[in-house]
């Protein structure tokens, strides 16, 4: 039995997740380029590419959707991300 793992810090300091800004706009990408290869699966494929091709359509779809919902409580909720480290002050003084 070892040690527990050090998990990163919860706040990426960027926004958009803990995974940070880069990441969600890869993520993104991800799911547009679904949104492409999944209808030509569905349209040139045999039964079994065709089924693959509306589940990569449906995951582009949803992935779309839940960046998009939390986009907009970001902006409803008026949250922002923290500042840079470098910025951030300690007791009341810069660090």
């Amino acid at each position: 039995m070892g040690l527990p793992r050090h998990l990163p810090p919860g706040d990426s300091g960027a926004g958009h997740g803990p995974f940070g800004d880069k990441a969600f706009k890869g993520a993104l990408i991800g799911c547009v380029l679904l949104l492409f290869v999944g209808p030509v699966m569905v349209l040139l494929g045999g039964d079994a590419a065709r089924s693959v091709g509306a589940s990569l359509l449906v995951l582009g779809v949803l992935g779309l959707v839940i960046g998009g919902a939390g986009l907009l409580a970001e902006r409803v909720l008026q949250r922002r991300p923290p500042p840079p480290p470098d910025v951030r002050s300690r007791n009341g003084r810069r660090g």
